[in-house]
């Protein structure tokens, strides 16, 4: 177990069973959905690093969030504030490159302890000590608290994981039951078994061993009956016969010549109680172990089915799903599948009855309601589908139905409920009550909400996230689909290079719903899919190629949401229809304000958006508390508000709304994680408010205002988006000249780290307009702002001259954060000119004015730069201490562009030592952090970080492709000395790759700056 800083308490995590913290001297504490699944990825590491990209993978691989790297780091922080409430210490929790460590012994978690004590038991085995290995066996069982990761969720990472523990949990329950039959204790080992075989039918192992438990119990009979019950069941699920071990067992019991145990083996040995875990309890109405003594299992078979429909086509990404309906089936007495419309639900459903036998069923009956019409009595109509004559409709078809089910042991399929919901609700649970032996699984747009009812969500089929890579793509449920419908009417078509990425966006543009996914693919009979992706701005007009034979809702995408749309009340429609204005999802308190208008009052929000939730047309977050549409409903509901003349007043209530939001977070994004957190959750909905502000052509001071509260979450975030909001704004109308000033200054500020001849400019006039405007303080900044360019070009002494001018300019001042500017500005005029040792002097000098001024963002980047600064002094040890330092600081207090910058001149420091060990994972890290925030120059060290290792590796072909790749992202926005070194690496790998016009070009590149420099 580990212990914290003080050895006086020892913390244990578990996850055989639900993920839990166990301190001593405390109650375990279950953890908070948000954290539970990254404690749990980090745990089974058990003390080794795992990396940002899959802890990323980890949490979000369904759908990551625009941000996935803050989003990270604020999970991180939760778990670590979770770790020190708990009284276990945050400090457990490492930031380690390239990304966290748990710094906790194997043995600290409860899934290593038990792995370690299964290899003790088999050791103990293997070594004749079947009292020791018993011993083992049954404390390595006893720490299964429940199904492993049972909390996690269903990720493919914890699915895989959670397969791999439970075998190995199986596998240590056989293995000692094993030892009971070779000492001789049948008797305390069969009822397990029988338990056993019905929850794992397949698994022959566990039929030897009941053969044997049972013709060792002097049950000749019952073991061969379990032998036939278990060949007929492969003969009919797989078609293949039972393993030769288990013939030639079933021929030996017949022959009454099957070897008894050895004789060591039966040795008396203390009988310890099984674990719970090793038992399998028989849901209610099943055979008990009693029973099972009695009676010999009974050959599986196929229930007798009513008229389910052959599959005509086949079912794609669904296999989990079906055994999770199987599942809850054995669970539940009524199971609702629920999920919107063209999600795939009644495809489930039939798909699940196809795989239904006498263990869970001896009858299966379907009935479809989808062309009921309202109003028609639901008994009277379910008889007449089923044959069951009834003496009149109501309360007489009911009770003939009940006849008709009995006792039997009978599975009743209710399709399309949603449109009769409360008469199929009336009814199910009538006839629940009234035949004890009766299963329903009905299908639903909302949930029945009988008692004992099941939900079980059928979520969209998986989409691929990031990059298109081909060797992957296969793995996704939903190109599959696609693929497999288009090939249908497209013999030839095929998934390469070409149509692998356009497939890829089709699919996350249509949200991986099946029936949008059938749907376009049909257009590919005539229609390439880049022209299908083109056109799905108007899928509504595009996706309506459905089967003929298919239900009317379906041969559409718009049907199907008409379907859906037409059985909600008036202040459902108007609410869904208003939701649309929102991009990337909101809170109650947003819906409330942009939504209450117009007869829709803002106290029914909240029950009627629960109510979209319940008919699935609202996907929730529990864990977060908001709230978000699929882009198709979304876009449906888009078209709904234009048709009922509400998109501009709605836009505008959300205009409203996310300004007031920006003005009351955005000014303290440096210094409140909170606020930060907050500004980034909302990112989509301030994206939506600028593009509002510049389609509403009233003028361009709304537009401003925004921007104004944005401006410094754009400038610790994604700045070029700030420079083409302001700029397009400025486009848009006649700003203040005040406005307009401060406009072109944020400009300037945002580009300052990699300038353009726009962001130049604008700096430039600004300082001219404060000029005009006589505005002494603005002046100063403007003109800081242009020395700022000074960094990588042009003339330092003048630079430096306007560096003290603007600083007389703004006069005394006890502005911390000004006075950390200049001397941020002074220090990159340092590091451009080769005075390294004064530059490091100087970032200290702004890390110390940052600091008071309350700061948390910026630091981690004037770390980052101080660790340049001194790695070029010539003080590599203090140059990597101080940039981890930086690191540190920047996945506490998560900036892109801190993160990208400190990521790639550690790695380059490292590399100057001559270390390569984890140099890859940190340039990938930076390389993706700065794609996703637009920050070429941190893309390009990247690019040079991966050439000078291939270079150094002998590559130099892959090191020239490279170069090359950081000269274009840099142009000429990077410190002179650094541009020269590139230059000569490229010289360098280019003369060496044999592209000698290449290496002469960058020889005179090179000597150019050489000769600048001197």
């Amino acid at each position: 177990m580990s212990r914290d800083s003080g050895a006086t308490t020892t913390v244990g995590f578990g996850v055989l069973g639900t993920v839990e913290l166990q301190v001593t001297g405390r109650p375990a504490t279950p953890l908070a959905p948000a954290v539970r699944a990254l404690l749990a990825r980090l745990v089974l590491a058990a003390g080794r690093v795992v990396s940002a990209d899959a802890l990323t993978d980890a949490l979000w691989a369904g759908q990551p969030p625009a941000d996935a790297t803050n989003a990270l780091q604020l999970r991180v922080s939760k778990l670590r504030r979770a770790l020190a409430a708990a009284g276990a210490g945050g400090d457990l929790l490492v930031t380690r490159a390239p990304g966290y460590q748990l710094a906790v012994a194997p043995d600290a978690v409860d899934a290593y302890r038990f792995e370690r004590l299964l290899d003790r038991a088999r050791g103990a085995t293997a070594g004749d000590a079947p009292t020791a290995a018993l011993a083992c066996f049954h404390e390595a069982l006893r720490l299964w608290r429940g199904p492993a990761l049972a909390d996690v969720g269903d990720a493919g990472w914890a699915v895989a994981e959670a397969a791999r523990l439970e075998e190995l949990r199986l596998g240590a329950v056989e293995d000692r039951l094993e030892l009971l039959l070779e000492a001789g204790r049948q008797a305390e080992a069969v009822a397990d078994l029988e338990r056993l075989v019905v929850t794992h039918p397949l698994r022959e192992r566990l039929h030897r061993l009941l053969m044997l438990a049972l013709y060792r119990g002097g049950r000749q009979a019952d073991a061969i009956t379990a032998y036939h019950a278990l060949r007929h069941r492969l003969a009919d699920e797989l078609g293949i016969d039972p393993a030769p071990e288990l013939q030639a067992l079933a021929g030996a019991i017949l022959r009454q010549q099957v070897p008894a145990p050895a004789p060591a083996r039966r040795t008396a040995m203390p009988a310890a109680p099984p674990p719970a875990t090793a038992a399998v309890v028989p849901p209610a109405g099943r055979a008990g172990p009693a029973q099972a003594r009695t009676a010999p299992p009974p050959v599986p078979r196929a229930p007798e089915r009513g008229p389910v429909p052959r599959r005509l086509s086949s079912v794609i990404g669904r296999q989990d799903d079906v055994r999770r309906v199987l599942d809850r089936l054995r669970e539940a007495r009524v199971v609702t599948l629920t999920g919107p419309g063209g999600v795939g639900k009644t495809t489930l459903a039939l798909e699940a009855v196809r795989h239904v036998d006498d263990a869970l069923a001896d009858r299966v009956h379907l009935v479809r309601l989808a062309a009921l019409a309202g109003g028609a009595d639901l008994p009277e109509a379910v008889a007449d589908q089923l044959g069951v004559a009834a003496a009149g409709p109501g309360p007489a078809a009911t009770a003939a139905l009940v006849a008709w089910l009995g006792t039997d042991r009978a599975l009743l399929v209710v399709d399309n409920c949603e449109h009769v919901v409360d008469e199929a609700a009336e009814l199910v649970e009538g006839l629940v009550a009234a035949c004890p032996a009766l299963t329903v699984l009905t299908t639903s747009r909302e949930a029945l909400a009988v008692p004992g009812e099941t939900q079980l969500a059928v979520a969209p089929l998986g989409v691929p996230e990031g990059p298109a890579d081909l060797a992957r793509l296969g793995d996704s449920p939903a190109v599959a689909l696609f693929v497999d419908r288009a090939r249908a009417v497209r013999p030839g078509f095929v998934l390469d290079e070409a149509t692998a990425p356009v497939v890829a966006d089709i699919c996350r543009q249509l949200d991986g719903m099946p029936l949008a996914i059938e749907l376009a693919a049909a257009r590919v009979k005539a229609l390439p899919p880049v022209e299908i992706a083109a056109r799905l701005h108007d899928r509504f007009a595009l996706l309506t190629a459905g089967a003929r034979t298919s239900e009317a809702r379906h041969r559409t995408l718009r049907a199907t949401l008409d379907w859906s749309h037409d059985l909600l009340s008036e202040a459902e429609r108007r609410l869904l229809r208003r939701l649309a204005v929102f991009r990337g999802g909101w809170d109650l308190a947003a819906a409330e304000q942009v939504c209450a208008f117009d007869g829709l009052a803002r106290d029914d929000v909240l029950d009627l958006l629960f109510r979209l939730v319940d008919r699935s047309l609202v996907v929730p977050d529990p864990t977060t508390g908001r709230f978000r549409l699929l882009v198709t409903i979304r876009e449906y509901a888009a078209a709904r508000l234009g048709e009922a003349g509400e998109t501009e007043a709605a836009r505008d209530r959300h205009l409203t709304y996310f300004t007031e939001l920006a003005e009351r977070y955005g000014p303290h994004v440096r210094s409140d994680a909170d606020a930060w957190a907050r500004m980034t959750e909302e990112h989509d909905n301030f994206r939506a408010a600028v593009d509002r502000c510049l389609d509403r052509g009233e003028g361009v001071d709304p537009g401003l205002r925004l921007a104004d509260a944005l401006f410094l979450f754009w400038n610790y975030g994604p700045r070029h988006e700030g420079v083409r909001a302001l700029t397009a704004l400025l486009a848009t109308g006649d700003a203040a000249p005040a406005a307009r000033a401060a406009a072109l200054q944020r400009i300037g500020q945002l580009g300052v780290y990699y300038p353009t001849a726009q962001t130049r400019a604008a700096a430039r006039d600004s300082l001219a307009e404060f000029e005009r405007l006589g505005d002494s303080a603005d002046i100063a900044t403007s003109r800081l702002v242009v020395a700022w360019e000074g960094q990588y070009d042009g003339d330092a002494d003048e630079y430096r001259a306007m560096v003290a001018r603007a600083r007389r300019e703004r006069g005394d001042t006890d502005d911390p954060w000004w006075h950390g500017a200049v001397c941020y500005v002074e220090a990159l005029l340092d590091l451009r000119t080769g005075a390294f040792a004064r530059s490091a002097e100087q970032w200290r000098r702004s890390l110390e004015w940052t600091r008071k001024a309350g700061d948390r963002l910026l630091p981690a980047g004037i770390l980052a730069h101080l660790g340049v600064a001194l790695r070029e002094a010539g003080r590599p040890d203090e140059a990597i201490a101080t940039l981890e330092e930086a690191a540190a600081e920047t996945r506490r207090n998560p900036s892109p562009h801190a993160l990208a910058f400190t990521l790639v001149q550690l790695a380059h420091t490292r590399l100057d030592r001559g270390e390569t060990a984890g140099v890859p994972a940190m340039l990938a890290e930076a390389d993706d952090t700065a794609r996703r925030s637009g920050n070429p120059r941190c893309q390009a060290w990247a690019a040079w970080g991966r050439a000078r290792i291939a270079y150094a590796g002998g590559d130099p072909v892959t090191a020239a492709d490279e170069c090359r790749r950081a000269v274009q992202l840099l142009e000429e926005r990077e410190f002179p000395w650094a541009r020269l070194r590139l230059w000569s690496l490229m010289a360098e790998a280019a003369a060496a790759a044999g592209r000698e016009p290449e290496a002469e070009a960058a020889r005179r590149s090179a000597a150019a700056l050489a000769a600048a420099a001197r």
